[in-house]
């Protein structure tokens, strides 16, 4: 049997007002200017102890945010460099971000860093990556243009970029993994 922990919240990125929102499990206390300043934040992941989102920004999209659970210790350019950042996934290990490229024009990758943001590899894996999903082994991506999912090892290998292909007229844009 699995029960929430007393500290466990939901959280949404609200693109339209830069903020990110907050609320408790059972959706009481929404707080939907939890965090503010965010910069068009797409992409969004917490692990035990960090939330994390991408600040997407139209032409000056290059951050990824960071912040404790609890809204302290706001960070809008924890990880800098990246390339209109959007799905983003994290695991005990490691963020991975999709670089989506200005104007959706490339060029794209995934990164990868540690959770603390040291070890930034903006090319981690030369791939177009929307959504991503990462279990114990691999992490996964979407191709929206290709109509793929991929998959590759956690350190960067045995890359598959078409792993699941879906094909016209279907246009993967989320994907999550269990096990």
């Amino acid at each position: 049997c699995w029960a929430a922990h007393a500290d466990a919240y939901v959280y949404w990125a609200n693109e339209g007002t830069n903020t990110i929102g907050r609320a408790n499990l059972d959706g009481t206390g929404a707080n939907v200017n939890f965090i503010t300043g965010a910069n068009d934040p797409i992409g969004l992941a917490a692990n035990d102890q960090y939330l994390y989102w991408a600040n997407y920004a139209g032409d000056t999209g290059t951050t990824l945010g960071r912040a404790n659970l609890d809204g302290s210790g706001v960070n809008r350019s924890f990880i800098t460099g990246a390339n209109q950042p959007t799905g983003l996934v994290t695991d005990a290990k490691h963020v991975y971000w999709g670089n989506s490229g200005k104007n959706y024009v490339g060029p794209f990758s995934m990164g990868r860093a540690n959770p603390d943001g040291t070890g930034v590899n903006q090319n981690f894996i030369s791939v177009p990556a929307g959504a991503l999903a990462v279990d114990a082994n691999y992490v996964y991506w979407t191709n929206y243009y290709a109509g793929t999912i991929g998959r590759a090892n956690l350190d960067g290998t045995g890359v598959n970029a078409n792993f699941i292909t879906t094909g016209p007229p279907y246009q993967p844009e989320g994907v999550a993994v269990n096990g």
